[in-house]
């Protein structure tokens, strides 16, 4: 099938090359892999609660929401396996939050060795991916899967569930969302997907820089960003709702290519 699905955010990895020179910063200690074993096996300590509301970096719960939608949706799946505290592949390298608060702090060669080690193989590796996938196909459907926080800058709750980010210049992508929202209406009506929320999906992104390197006739990407206020739960309900739009999202990318075939 012609649909990708990546998620920027979610690894836990340190480059073996960038270790040495993470001594003595606050950046030395990884993330350990436990944390993430025991989200996805639902044992996570309690009175966490508030903290999983927050996106502090590492996105884990948007990692493993990529994960289920690839597997339902049948889609080709690329994740960052390395942190997301000490770049945001998702941004562009001029962007002035490509690098989080503490990293910025780092040396210039050390930027430097991070954008080599860790910026640099991800979006090559989801560009030839595309290009890949457009010589077997002629039209190709991309998904960037993330969370974002339950509560805004002002401490208020952020209504909706999913939010689905798009380039409303785009008429095909205005159309694949429209569709998704019928579909997901029809099989889960108590989802609250609302359109370009919690921001417009033209703000600097990974489709952003892809829709510029490939044409609207082959290429379609948008953003599902999902509420941390339930994506975070380690309840059946969230396995449930996940696997219902990774399949909805798999036959809407089949009616998709049929279309533009």
């Amino acid at each position: 099938m012609s649909l990708l699905i990546t998620c920027d955010a979610g690894g836990w990895k340190t480059p073996s090359r960038l270790r040495g020179r993470l001594e003595n910063t606050p950046l030395a200690m990884s993330v350990k892999p436990q944390s993430v074993i025991s989200m996805i096996r639902h044992d996570e300590p309690a009175g966490r609660s508030a903290e999983r509301l927050r996106n502090r970096g590492i996105d884990r719960e948007a990692n493993l929401a990529a994960r289920k939608l690839a597997r339902f949706s049948g889609g080709v799946l690329i994740c960052n396996e390395y942190r997301a505290d000490l770049i945001d592949v998702g941004r562009s390298l001029h962007h002035r939050d490509v690098f989080p608060a503490v990293a910025r702090r780092l040396p210039q060669e050390t930027r430097e060795a991070i954008i080599e080690e860790i910026y640099m193989p991800y979006r090559n590796r989801v560009e030839r991916q595309i290009e890949e996938m457009l010589r077997v196909w002629s039209y190709i459907v991309h998904v960037s899967v993330k969370t974002f926080d339950a509560k805004n800058a002002s401490g208020h709750w952020r209504r909706g569930d999913v939010g689905l980010l798009y380039d409303p210049q785009r008429s095909e992508e205005v159309d694949w969302c429209l569709d998704l929202i019928d579909e997901l209406y029809e099989t889960i009506d108590e989802l609250r997907v609302r359109r370009n929320h919690p921001h417009r999906g033209t703000k600097d992104s990974l489709p952003k820089s892809m829709r510029t390197r490939f044409s609207p006739d082959v290429y379609l990407g948008v953003e599902i960003t999902l509420n941390r206020a339930w994506a975070s739960r380690p309840i059946v309900r969230r396995e449930n709702v996940l696997d219902r739009i990774g399949q909805a999202i798999g036959a809407l990318t089949e009616a998709s290519i049929e279309r533009a075939a």
